[in-house]
């Protein structure tokens, strides 16, 4: 089961006010039964199943992927144009 608190369980829970919100959130958001129940669910597949899941878990990784990489380049691109204005606003070029 997954624990958020450490895996040697007194990591972070010793920190006055970290452990009890990390034990408060593992309490409201049961995360390791649900983790437990998809890997039994993955596990009890055919072999077929399992790797046809598995391209498909990939291509959907993948192209989200590439479309963060787009974003942050067009992102990128803005704050370099950004940038070169606020350089020759500085240098007295324009304004």
């Amino acid at each position: 089961m997954l624990n958020l608190i450490g895996a040697s369980g007194y990591l972070l829970s010793d920190l006055p006010i970290i452990g009890p919100v990390l034990r408060f959130i593992e309490d409201l958001i049961p995360i390791g039964s649900a983790i437990d129940r998809a890997y039994d669910f993955a596990t009890d597949l055919s072999f077929g199943e399992q790797l046809a899941f598995s391209i498909l878990l990939a291509l959907i990784v993948i192209l989200g992927v590439v479309s963060l990489v787009r974003k942050m380049l067009k992102l990128l691109i803005v704050i370099a144009i950004l940038f070169g204005l606020w350089l020759l606003y500085n240098q007295g070029i324009i304004g």
